[in-house]
């Protein structure tokens, strides 16, 4: 049994049971399906001490079916399920199907044992001889069934080897790892790979469910148990999708999606959470940048309304003094229709470049449609809001923006100006992000109003 192949120590191990019996025949029916009246059998393997003892090839016994009519043939069956092994002689059997299915292969004698894997009845072995009229009870029936105890083992090992294989393929293919754990005992189970990026010996036999969640980020942690415990009550298999952060060896941290699925036992009890660990950095990579792409403005590069709200909401929690300074350009309509769209735009874009150089790396310079723009700009005092609205204004006024125009050998130099206005966040608003700018537009109302090129804030009633 020592064979690169199951089957090979199969067909070795009947060769020697052949000569060691003197039976005409040795052969195993692998079992595929017991239907309500009908066994449904194919006929894998199989020794012959003579060419005209040989059955393997006839068409016959390929994915054959035998019917549970005949009760003596249904008894047999229901007897191998549980294990049982069977001694025929056949002259000596009562006249029926089943003799006369024997006597139609010229069987005088025939033993057989059921083959068991992982507790279930795969196939039968047998022995049949075509020329003696014998018993097989004692040493021939023990020796078959040890022989189907090896078969067995062989299988099982077989099995084991070829689904580990498996799972080792999967995880390289679909770059993640398999794992489960058992709701009994906490005890880990991972694939080869998996625990190779542990840090475990490929053989190791535990790893500890600590080291296992500990790769996840504190967060991610978190949000894990919170849909663990939702699912867990269900009383059927309960699938379980999350994308989470994970860090191996100490490295950068790596989106994954955690795939799971609790399992239940016949009782509807939950006694293990079975799944995967998938690598989908790319994919992260993909939705950040559509994310990043429709949050922001596609002329400019500013943020637009829809990232701004984004931003204000992940940011909730946090306590901090904000002030919203609202802005556009004097007379835009006029540089637009004296010049071009084109020329327009451009002009948008080389304001925003020179605007982002005045701004902090956490101040938010937005787009919010036309020539109107904002700048969320966070910890400051009301001082410094003025004083950093007034440096935005200033980068605008104090120079000329230089513009290449198509057939023309000189750039166009064109003197801009904006006006401002300024609010600060209210505390215990429902609607913040509006507030703050209702007052800021107010504020640039009056600016426009007062002679453009100016700064007015809403600061002592925001």
């Amino acid at each position: 049994m020592d064979a690169d192949h199951w089957a090979d120590g199969v067909d070795r191990l009947l060769a020697e049971l052949g000569p060691a019996t003197g039976a005409s025949r040795v052969w195993i029916f692998q079992l595929l399906e017991i239907q309500p009246e009908a066994v449904i059998q194919d006929y894998v393997f199989e020794w012959a001490a003579a060419d005209r003892y040989r059955q393997l090839s006839q068409r016959r016994f390929r994915f054959f079916s035998s019917t549970l009519k005949d009760p003596e043939y249904r008894r047999l069956v229901e007897e191998r399920k549980l294990g049982g092994c069977h001694d025929f002689c056949v002259p000596t059997m009562p006249v029926g199907p089943l003799r006369r299915h024997l006597e139609s292969q010229s069987i005088r004698s025939m033993a057989t044992v059921p083959i068991f894997v992982n507790d279930r009845w795969w196939g039968t072995l047998g022995v049949d001889d075509c020329e003696r009229a014998v018993s097989w009870r004692g040493p021939g029936l023990d020796l078959l069934t040890a022989a189907g105890q090896l078969i067995a083992a062989a299988l099982y090992r077989y099995q084991l080897s070829h689904r580990s294989r498996q799972i080792e393929l999967f995880h390289k293919v679909a770059d993640c790892g398999v794992w489960e754990v058992s709701l009994r005992n906490g005890r880990v189970w991972c694939s080869q790979t998996l625990k190779a990026a542990l840090g475990y010996p490929k053989t190791y036999p535990r790893v500890p469910l600590r080291r296992l969640l500990a790769l996840l980020h504190k967060k991610d942690r978190a949000r894990l148990w919170s849909h663990f415990r939702k699912v867990y009550s269900d009383a059927t298999p309960a699938q379980l999708r999350l994308d989470a952060r994970v860090r191996f060896d100490k490295s950068e941290w790596v989106w994954h999606e955690i795939i799971a699925e609790i399992q239940h036992n016949e009782q509807g009890e939950p006694v293990a959470v079975a799944g995967l660990l998938v690598d989908i950095r790319q994919r992260k990579q993909h939705e950040e940048k559509v994310q990043a792409d429709a949050e922001r403005d596609a002329l400019t590069g500013a943020l637009n309304r829809r990232g701004l709200e984004r931003y204000l909401a992940a940011d909730a929690q946090a306590v901090r003094p904000r002030h919203f300074i609202l802005f556009d350009i004097d007379h835009f309509k006029q540089i637009n229709d004296t010049y071009g769209h084109p020329v327009g735009d451009a002009l948008l874009k080389l304001m925003v470049e020179r605007l982002q150089h005045e701004l902090r790396t956490d101040d938010w310079l937005v787009r919010l449609g036309g020539e109107e723009f904002a700048v969320l700009a966070s910890n400051m005092q009301d001082e410094q809001a003025i004083v950093l609205a007034e440096r935005l204004r200033k980068s605008v006024a104090d120079e000329p923006f230089n513009i290449k125009v198509l057939g023309l050998k000189e750039s166009l130099s064109i003197k801009m100006s904006i006006s401002l206005g300024i609010a600060r966040q209210p505390e215990n608003h429902p609607d913040p992000l509006g507030q703050m700018m209702a007052q800021a537009d107010q504020a640039l109302y009056t600016a426009k109003h007062a002679g453009r090129n100016r700064i007015v804030s809403d600061l002592a009633t925001g």
